[in-house]
Order: structure tokens, then C-alpha cells, then sequence
């Protein structure tokens, strides 16, 4: 039981650092924080870890390699920053409409497009598949010394760090969203707006290049 625990352990660490760094899910977690509050993080990381499981499967199943190459890393990059150039649109012309308050916000909203957005940031970024085929890979070929229950630890040890980090960050948003205003409101949204559109544009600059 204790190499388990330390299975779940390490990768809660190493996802942990993974999720803290700048990308498109962090971008997306904050703009929409801004709007709907503290359920944010959890469901974009929802959508995240559902994701994971066929890539998780296909890294154990010896699929990792198709993440890698020339051909992947082109496609990858082209067909991501297109994603990020749609979703930068998103979310500028969302800092155009009124800030809601939280009495008007329906306490319904965002259960589906939040999980999907978790995945669209997933996908558009090739550094995430890249991750899987090298640190993924390695860290899973560990956790399969002992068996499937060894990568669910791992999983579920990834997922907890990814939970832990963007949940956390819906609260800092959330809770200072009285401080914002409806002018640090909109500018909150540009500035992410902005950062989703450079995210999508290197991207496609690396796809082209053949080096995403």
C-alpha cells in the first residue's frame, strides 16, 4: 500500500507543477471565474480528466509514441491554435455584455459549456500531448509495476493536483470579483482574451514550423 502512496503521491507533485504553469486551461479558469464564480475550477478540470482516460489507456496500451513526430506535432499545433484563436473571440466578446450579478446568475449555467472548455483547452495546447509522451509515459510505465490499481493511483493522484490548483484559483477570482468591477471585469476578460490569441499564435507559428 505505501508504494501506492507514493505512486499517487509523486504524480499529485508533478501534476501539481504542471498545472501551475501559464497555458490555455489556466487563461479560460480565470476569465471564466470572473463570470460564474467558484464552480469554475472543478468543472473545467471535469471536462480535463475526463479527457485523460482514453489518453492515459492509450499511453499504457503503447500509443504513446503517436503523440511525438513531425507530422502529429504539425497537426497539433495548426488545429490548436485555431481552436484558442476561436475561443480568444469567445471570451472578448463576452467582456462586451453586462457582468452579472450573483443573484442573476443561474445556478445552472456552465454545467456543460465549462467541461467542454476543459477539454478545448486540453486539446489546443501540443505541449499537454507532449507531457503525456514523455513525463506521462515514464511516470506511467512506474505505476504499471503494479498493475491497473498502480495507474489508477497515479490518475487519481494527477487529477486531485489539477482539482486542488484550479479550484483554488476560482476562489481567489471569485472572491475578489466585488473588487473587480464591471471595469476590472472587462479588462480581466481582454487581457485573457489577449493571451488565449498570442497562446493560439505561437502555436500555430510551432505547427508550421513542424516543432509544436
Amino acid at each position: 500500500m505505501a508504494g501506492l502512496l507514493a505512486i499517487g503521491i509523486g504524480s499529485f507533485l508533478v501534476a501539481f507543477s504542471g498545472a501551475a504553469s501559464p497555458g490555455p486551461v489556466l487563461t479560460i479558469t480565470l476569465a471564466e471565474s470572473a463570470k460564474r464564480g467558484l464552480k469554475v475550477g472543478p468543472l473545467i478540470v471535469l471536462g480535463h480528466a475526463v479527457l485523460e482516460v482514453p489518453v492515459v489507456i492509450a499511453v499504457v496500451m503503447g500509443l504513446g509514441g503517436l503523440l511525438k513526430g513531425p507530422i502529429t506535432e504539425r497537426v497539433l499545433g495548426l488545429g490548436g491554435g485555431m481552436v484558442l484563436f476561436w475561443l480568444a473571440w469567445r471570451t472578448h466578446r463576452e467582456s462586451t455584455q453586462p457582468l452579472e450579478t450573483e443573484q442573476e446568475l443561474d445556478i445552472t449555467d456552465g454545467w456543460v459549456d465549462l467541461p467542454v472548455k476543459g477539454v478545448l483547452t486540453s486539446l489546443s495546447n501540443p505541449y499537454w500531448f507532449l507531457w503525456w509522451a514523455t513525463i506521462g509515459l515514464a511516470y506511467l510505465t512506474i505505476a504499471l509495476e503494479r498493475g491497473w490499481v498502480g495507474v489508477a493511483f497515479f490518475y487519481v493522484g494527477h487529477i486531485l493536483a489539477d482539482l486542488a490548483w484550479y479550484s483554488f484559483v476560482s476562489v481567489l477570482i471569485a472572491s475578489g470579483r466585488r473588487f473587480l468591477g464591471t471595469k476590472g471585469y472587462v479588462w480581466l476578460l481582454k487581457g485573457c482574451a489577449l493571451v488565449l490569441l498570442l497562446f493560439g499564435c505561437y502555436f500555430m507559428y510551432m505547427g508550421m514550423r513542424g516543432r509544436a
